[in-house]
């Protein structure tokens, strides 16, 4: 299935949502961004194992956008989105194809994986003080600052291959998993405070979901698992 915005592509594949983006976002495409994000906090969506944003550098000839302004590098619209990609509950995926703008960079680093091609340039803060330096994709992964790096001619092939380890995955494991991590990450007085509220998150409702208990079920009788997403 497949959806037209007007500043996105919307791609609905295997229990993922793959949302393709040009490598340099304008205010219109941030925007739809926003309104996306948030489509996806309801029960039709519980089902989804990933988002994939996809930058290519095709989708400026397959998306007509109305906005003539890139430059939105310091705008409302670009903190909206990066914090709407941040509240997505399912994992995100960045893949990125081509060089982008620094407000793309910024976006990616919004998500939870990063997959770059590894002559793709990117603009990443560099200390706290604000610098900014440009690294290819092969040189960030060596900085730790992406997850994976790959020939233009292998991301398909490598987003495929990290698609399906999360498509093996139960959807309500995955939801509850990001949200552990969130709340390990949050505001807390003491690392044993994160700790107890990420047991109570474990005990009170990933443990009281179906697939917990087929995920113990399926280890015990030594089977693949039957995952309902409950």
């Amino acid at each position: 299935m497949q959806q037209s915005y007007r500043a996105l592509r919307i791609i609905a594949e295997a229990q993922t949502i793959r949302i393709v983006l040009a490598p340099e976002p304008d205010e219109l495409l941030l925007n739809e961004l926003c309104i996306l994000c948030e489509s996806l906090h309801t029960e039709s969506s519980s089902g989804i194992k990933a988002v994939v944003l996809d930058f290519n550098s095709t989708a400026a000839q397959l998306i007509a956008h109305s906005s003539q302004d890139s430059t939105v590098s310091g705008s409302a619209n670009l903190e909206s989105a990066c914090s709407a990609v941040r509240s997505i509950n399912q994992p995100v995926l960045a893949v990125v194809r081509a060089t982008l703008s620094q407000a793309a960079c910024l976006l990616i680093q919004s998500a939870d994986f990063t997959l770059v091609a590894e002559n793709a340039k990117l603009v990443i803060s560099n200390g706290a003080g604000g610098e900014e330096d440009t690294f290819t994709g092969s040189q960030a992964l060596r900085l730790g600052y992406i997850t994976w790096s790959a020939s233009v001619n292998e991301i398909n092939k490598q987003m495929e291959r990290v698609l399906d380890l999360l498509r093996t995955k139960s959807a309500i494991a995955l939801l509850q998993t990001k949200a552990s991590v969130r709340l390990a990450n949050g505001n807390h007085a003491t690392s044993l405070e994160a700790l107890e509220q990420v047991n109570e998150l474990y005990l009170t409702q990933l443990m009281q979901t179906h697939d917990a208990q087929e995920g113990l079920q399926a280890f015990l009788e030594k089977r693949k698992p039957n995952w309902k997403n409950i």
